[in-house]
């Protein structure tokens, strides 16, 4: 019987003009390779939220539940899954330093960083919910501007989180990088959800809902595929 643990993904709306909803990609059972969010702008057009590809992105880090022998070590797979997923994606993340934010629901707008990544407890977090063991998210700002005769509509990501439920990773996860249930593999998963992506049914794709000994090393080339679709090949977002 090969191990599990379960992951999830949180997408929040953050509207500075007209509302913007928030949809999964529609995605089959059986062929979906990765699938991602929408934002559906008031004028009824449909684009995929993503972050602008064409600025350099902060994040900052909070250890304070780790344990001390332990924090190096989650601190460095923590750099080095934002590493991945900046070469994956195209998007350039910068680390800049340690923090004592805890995000929760409603918080991003206090962020010090672009995304924060905490590791910490349920007890802090009301992201921390039901089973999963760590919750990964983002913002998205529609803005609406106009010259009188051209009403020009931008949308993207602005703000992301990780939350990790911190007993349970040390409990349940190998250390570093590999196939299967390894911390690695959870903060590259949770980064997925940060930069758009959703669930996909696939066991042995990354994105798939629970870790387990299908899991992939990494991204797998599904996976990929859908960094790419939010990614630097989809091209800059003005004003943003």
């Amino acid at each position: 019987m090969h191990s599990q643990a379960r992951v999830a993904g949180l997408l929040t709306a953050l509207v500075f003009a007209s509302p913007a909803v928030l949809i999964a990609a529609p995605a089959s059972a059986t062929t979906a390779t990765y699938s991602v969010q929408y934002l559906t702008l008031s004028n009824g057009h449909k684009v995929v939220a993503r972050w602008n590809p064409c600025r350099t992105h902060t994040y900052k880090v909070n250890l304070a539940s780790v344990p001390t022998a332990t924090r190096a070590a989650v601190l460095l797979e923590t750099q080095t899954a934002l590493r991945v997923l900046g070469t994956k994606t195209g998007i350039l993340f910068t680390y800049k330093g340690a923090t004592t934010e805890i995000p929760r629901i409603g918080s991003y707008t206090k962020q010090s960083a672009e995304i924060i990544v905490a590791f910490t407890t349920p007890l802090k977090t009301n992201y921390l919910y039901g089973t999963a063991d760590a919750r990964g998210g983002n913002a998205a700002i529609m803005k609406m501007t106009s010259n009188g005769t051209t009403t020009t509509y931008t949308a993207g990501i602005i703000k992301g989180f990780v939350v990790v439920d911190t007993a349970k990773l040390m409990r349940s996860y190998k250390a570093g990088f590999g196939t299967g249930v390894r911390r690695g593999n959870l903060m590259l998963h949770e980064l997925g959800h940060v930069v758009g992506l959703n669930h996909v049914v696939n066991a042995r794709l990354l994105m798939n809902p629970m870790l387990s000994s299908y899991s992939p090393y990494g991204y797998a080339t599904g996976d990929a595929a859908g960094l790419s679709v939010v990614g630097r090949k989809a091209g800059c977002i003005t004003g943003l």
